[in-house]
């Protein structure tokens, strides 16, 4: 695109609208502002490093005013505005400030997103203080690209929503194996922040399918909706959202009925072996015999007392026999994040606990792990194997 000729037909400046749906009214609840020259995306005019700071706040200060002459006064969507950081620092952020005050914008400023799309600036500390200096005065802002973004400059910046670009799933079909663990550390960081997430670029089922499992609570993409120069208030998003979440949510619900009954099965499994098991026993050997016995869905068997610390070996696969490994014993495995949660579910239910999917130690394999109380107040550890899981699909 030649800078020059957008900076000499200001007049040919357009916005689109991006249509963004919401996960709870299947509706549409914002819209993003997108930049447009001669029917052309006029993306790659803010981000050429070579065009002047000052000629690009005129040219955005273009697209906000067409922008905001198209929206109704009596509709309530927020919308996202696009903003570089690097025009921030222009004048302490009054230069952007002003852009928005001359554009005498009617809708409310909390419902106005200012969208940060590259916060790999050197001078973290400034831009953190323009960006409060911007939420006190009642705007709101959000973080593009937080899947690409440190955590130290997500939590630096206090980002009043994320969004997550969900254009690298390609695949219409299969997703990339980090996604899922990186989906859900961005669930995560939305629940400390207190900030709802947005997926954008979704383009096919599967990627909704991801956004909705992992606590999307909007979402944008061709699929749902494509840029328009018109602001619309109805999608084909809402269509494809009230078709499609009932059937994930079905999906969700029937695995968790499985879960609970594989809970059920294993607890009756092991009730009686565990309820017999006599003080002084040998526990690895104890362990070995139960293992031939059970389901041949775990892998890995070992025993703890109360306070965590690993009281038998571990008894595991090898080359399809029972073998033994006394590495861990002594290990005190009261760290790991789920065993205060299993312990005391297990007190509380004076039965078994099929814990929820987590990172194996030694593997690195994503497993779950079934517990079970022993009558000499230790505990029985059985790790299930990842192959069961996924061939009884207990991973989606």
């Amino acid at each position: 695109m030649d800078a020059l000729e957008v900076i000499v037909h200001p007049d040919q400046i357009e916005a689109w609208f991006q249509p963004i749906v919401g996960a709870a009214p299947f509706k549409v609840e914002g819209y993003e502002i997108q930049s447009h020259f001669r029917g052309e995306p006029l993306k790659p005019f803010f981000q050429e490093d070579d065009v002047p700071i000052e000629y690009q706040l005129e040219a955005m200060g273009h697209v906000v005013a067409h922008a905001f002459k198209s929206v109704p006064e009596d509709d309530h969507s927020f919308v996202l505005l696009r903003c570089r950081p690097t025009w921030l620092f222009e004048n302490g952020g009054e230069d952007f400030l002003n852009l928005l005050r001359q554009a005498n914008i009617s809708l409310p400023k909390e419902r106005l997103y200012i969208t940060l799309t590259d916060v790999l600036v050197d001078d973290l500390d400034r831009l953190g203080r323009i960006v409060a200096y911007y939420q006190n005065s009642g705007l709101k802002v959000a973080l593009d690209h937080a899947e690409a973004t440190s955590l130290e400059r997500v939590f630096s910046l206090s980002p009043d929503m994320l969004i997550v670009d969900l254009a690298s799933m390609t695949e219409k079909k299969t997703v990339s194996a980090t996604y899922p663990k990186l989906l859900q550390t961005m669930e995560h960081l939305c629940d400390l922040l207190g900030a709802p997430l947005l997926y954008k670029n979704i383009s096919h089922i599967g990627q909704l399918r991801y956004a909705w499992q992992h606590g999307g609570r909007y979402y944008m993409g061709d699929l749902l909706g494509e840029p328009r120069p018109e602001w619309v208030s109805v999608c084909p998003g809402m269509g494809i959202l009230i078709q499609e979440v009932p059937t994930f949510y079905k999906h969700d619900r029937e695995q968790m009925h499985r879960l609970f009954q594989l809970e059920a099965d294993w607890a009756e499994q092991f009730a009686e072996p565990c309820r017999s098991i006599r003080l002084g026993e040998n526990l690895d050997e104890w362990l070995e015999n139960l293992a031939r016995r059970v389901d041949p869905a775990f892998i890995r068997f070992y025993i703890t007392d109360a306070s965590g610390f690993q009281q038998s070996s571990n008894i595991y696969v090898h080359d399809g026999k029972w073998a033994r490994s006394p590495f861990y014993r002594g290990y005190n495995w009261s760290f790991r994040p789920y065993f205060i949660r299993t312990t005391v579910a297990m007190e509380r239910r004076h039965t078994g606990y099929l814990s929820d999917r987590y990172v194996d130690f030694s593997s690195s394999e994503l497993t779950r792990t079934f517990s079970m109380p022993l009558s000499n107040g230790m505990y029985l550890f059985a790790d299930v194997s990842a192959n069961f899981l996924y061939k009884e699909r207990l991973m989606d």
